[in-house]
């Protein structure tokens, strides 16, 4: 039989068959040292009884996450609180830059709009969340009330849900599970107030686990984060997949530019042009910093 990994407890898995059933599953020990089953695997398994089976083969994949653990993804909606805890861009575009060297879409999810506007920080926050908008970026922004306009935005990325597996990730304390709480219904997730003195919030979601909704819509919940390395991830592979940067690399002088030290950059043109957001082209400089400097682990 042949099923999709939804959850994983221990040695047990749980397994999601075309006909909505679920299997519990075990993994034999040979498939097991070969490779280590990730939520999001596709995979054979022997039907045993009372829902019950081995898996005996795991499926190539088409991507894997580290952070957080899951495979064979089409899309990821990173959440993002705009207040309490204030816009921080450094871990946004840090996890869109991860996200597109493994060929995953990005959709970007504004959260607690109500009370940013009612901030000095508003003018700000919204002038770079519009940019990504420029940049082509998917975005959609919640007020968190119950609204005309949340409702509109809850129904048009459910549109963007059919068909596909998403993963919601984001930082803790920005509303991800009480959004995914739009689509469960029956499957309410826990949510827990953020902690305003740290200015991020608790961490409510514990393991990665996907739910089965109706227009074959495959979603993920996942555990909230508030920081993350770039495991594995070399500067070329940020220069060759970036959205953002690969509309002017053809514009700089030397093919293997890195857009920070050369002169007749493409880049650095299109930063000071306003092409690229200044904001966006610091946090790469980050990142770029981060990645040179990260230490090798044996």
């Amino acid at each position: 039989m042949n099923g999709k990994i939804i959850q994983i407890d221990s040695n047990i898995s749980f397994v999601l068959t075309e006909d909505k059933k679920i299997y519990e599953v075990f993994i034999k020990g040979n498939v097991k040292k070969e490779i280590k089953p990730l939520v999001g695997d596709d995979v054979e398994f022997n039907f045993i009884e009372d829902f019950k089976g081995n898996i005996t083969k795991i499926m190539p994949r088409k991507n894997e996450i580290y952070r957080p653990r899951i495979a064979n993804v089409d899309q990821v909606i990173i959440v993002t609180s705009l207040f309490e805890p204030l816009f921080a861009s450094y871990i946004l575009n840090k996890y869109i830059f991860m996200i597109e060297t493994k060929k995953i879409k990005p959709i970007l999810l504004f959260t607690k709009n109500e009370l940013l506007v009612k901030t000095k920080y508003y003018d700000e926050v919204i002038k770079k969340v519009n940019s990504y908008k420029k940049i082509g970026y998917e975005v959609f922004i919640l007020d968190n009330i119950e609204n005309k306009n949340y409702t509109n935005e809850i129904a048009n990325l459910k549109n963007k849900l059919v068909d596909k597996v998403s993963f919601f990730t984001g930082q803790t304390g920005a509303g991800k599970s009480t959004t995914l709480n739009n689509y469960l219904v029956d499957k309410q997730i826990k949510t827990n107030e953020i902690s305003l003195k740290l200015n991020r919030g608790k961490h409510t979601t514990t393991n990665v686990k996907i739910y089965s909704l109706p227009d074959n819509i495959l979603i993920a919940d996942t555990p909230g984060f508030s920081s993350f390395e770039l495991v594995n991830l070399e500067i070329d592979d940020v220069l060759r997949t970036s959205k953002i940067l690969n509309n002017f690399n053809s514009n700089c002088k030397f093919i293997d530019c890195i857009h920070i030290h050369e002169q007749k950059c493409g880049v650095k043109e299109a930063v000071q042009t306003n092409e690229i957001p200044v904001f966006i082209y610091e946090d790469y400089k980050k990142i770029y910093e981060e990645i040179s400097n990260r230490k090798v682990r044996y």
